[in-house]
């Protein structure tokens, strides 16, 4: 994992179709620009406050497994990076997942590393071999988050999809092509009935 200069990172993804979505002094939202095979799929934690207002035909899926799912999706888009951008500022970041993440030796070391980027939105490139690390920070998010300000964004220079985690357990998959929402709603798939098949039937309790 290594921090990457934001402008070099946006050299690389506003080619691709990555763009501002909204930005204000706190934060930084990002998407997948508008065009004939573009979209977005919204994926809310089964727990989310508001799931009651929800689409019914959202996905819902417990925050560990949402985790879990994204690790699954970038892998399967084959990403041969992420790059991480925060929405807020990395010292804000860094504050919030502190804990959940202090087991992580690799993470501890980036987050004493730090010092320049901390008030900076730079982006921390993930390789293949770390990005059990991001699914890791993005369950943290998901738990240790508490304001948009906390959320993340993740995309890679190969492939116009942008992921967005919020800590209110909400996970937004911005596609620029057709054939990558068919991918991640196969990886979706898979997750659900995997999911699904793993709790028991009403009224059993499972053995421990």
């Amino acid at each position: 994992m290594e921090f990457v200069a934001f402008e070099e990172a946006w050299r690389l993804l506003k080619p691709i179709g990555v763009e501002v979505a909204s930005q204000t002094d706190l934060e930084l939202r990002l998407s997948i620009s508008d065009g004939d095979h573009s979209g977005c799929i919204d994926i809310a934690a089964s727990d989310h406050k508001h799931l009651a207002n929800l689409p019914a035909d959202m996905p819902r899926l417990a925050r560990a497994v949402l985790a879990t799912s994204i690790e699954a999706i970038i892998h399967k888009l084959h990403f041969a990076q992420a790059n991480v951008i925060p929405v807020g500022r990395w010292r804000e970041l860094f504050e919030a997942v502190a804990e959940p993440m202090a087991a992580n030796e690799k993470w501890r070391a980036i987050d004493s590393a730090a010092t320049v980027e901390l008030n900076t939105r730079d982006a921390l490139q993930f390789l293949p071999a770390d990005f059990h690390i991001l699914r890791d920070l993005a369950l943290a998010v998901l738990t240790a988050g508490s304001t948009p300000r906390h959320g993340i964004s993740i995309c890679s220079s190969g492939s116009p999809v942008v992921i967005e985690v919020m800590p209110a357990g909400e996970v937004t998959i911005f596609y620029g092509k057709s054939e990558l929402r068919r991918v991640v709603s196969d990886v979706l798939a898979h997750v659900q009935s995997g999911a699904a098949a793993a709790k028991p039937p009403s009224g059993i309790t499972p053995s421990h």
